[in-house]
């Protein structure tokens, strides 16, 4: 079976869906075995890829990479061990983003805060908003809803 990978979903929503299609193929798989209509296909070794195991040393982000690595390595690390960044001081979980606009900002710069998120410059020329996050010893939240008790710094570009 084969099935794409949507453009803002997360690792544990497509371990769901995977399940699910998993099901479904051994299912079949278990009743062509049984009717004696099984094909046989030897695995391509030349197409195998290595996943290493998560970690955390993968969780900071790194704002010098492209808006949409950031975007994957977010949707990647759902629910662990999460991507984390430090935003004004605050330390964050940050569980969803959304892809920008062009900017000309430096890598790591907070370009807006308010009800579409925190707006942050990548090192593309990119911007990514911030949508979901948890603040340390907090609860995981919409940003937009974190910032109205805790207003942030914007820089003035």
């Amino acid at each position: 079976k084969t099935t794409p990978i949507g453009e803002q979903e997360d690792a544990q929503a497509l371990t769901a869906r995977l399940a699910e299609l998993g099901a479904q193929a051994l299912s079949e798989a278990v009743e062509a075995l049984r009717n004696g209509t099984a094909s046989r296909t030897p695995q391509d070794a030349s197409r195998q890829t290595y996943a290493s195991m998560l970690s955390r040393e993968m969780s900071p982000i790194d704002w010098n990479r492209t808006a949409r690595q950031i975007n994957c390595q977010v949707r990647g690390l759902i629910p662990w061990p999460c991507a984390t960044t430090e935003l004004a001081g605050q330390r964050f979980k940050i569980y969803e983003t959304a892809l920008g606009r062009e900017t000309a900002a430096a890598p790591g710069t907070v370009l807006s805060a308010g009800k579409q998120g925190i707006e942050v410059a990548c090192g593309d020329g990119r911007s990514l908003y911030l949508t979901q996050l948890q603040a340390e010893g907090g609860k995981r939240m919409a940003a937009a809803a974190y910032l109205l008790g805790h207003p942030m710094e914007i820089s003035s570009n």
